[in-house]
């Protein structure tokens, strides 16, 4: 069974704050947080209660995200996982919601706004 377009969207967008920088999930210059997907991140994995994720909160949850992923999207997980190390790095999490981008691109330009199946 093959993923469709959304279900590959939603997947890279709920792990975006935890693989961008140090500003995933504030609004810029005002240090306030936003968000549901961050504000869960948050209850989650922010252990030092803190309000915000530092960077071993981060690897938790991106160890998290890549353990539930490849559970549930064995293929997805192998594809994104671009050097077969077993662990999803920022650079490959990039790259991965690069490639979704250019293919929502694609569709559009065709046209073709729904997503594949």
């Amino acid at each position: 069974m093959r993923l469709t377009l959304t279900s590959l969207a939603a997947l890279l967008l709920a792990a975006a704050p935890v693989f961008a920088g140090d500003d995933a999930g504030t609004k810029k210059g005002t240090g306030e947080h936003h968000g549901e997907r961050y504000q869960e991140l948050l209850k989650k994995f922010d252990t030092n209660h803190d309000g915000k994720l530092d960077d071993g909160e981060k690897a938790a949850a991106r160890a998290a995200f890549a353990a539930k992923l490849k559970e549930k999207h064995p293929e997805l997980f192998k594809k994104i996982d671009t050097d077969g190390d077993g662990v999803i790095s920022e650079a490959e999490m990039k790259a991965a919601r690069e490639k979704l981008k250019e293919r929502r691109a694609e569709h559009k330009s065709h046209g073709d706004d729904k997503p594949q199946k």
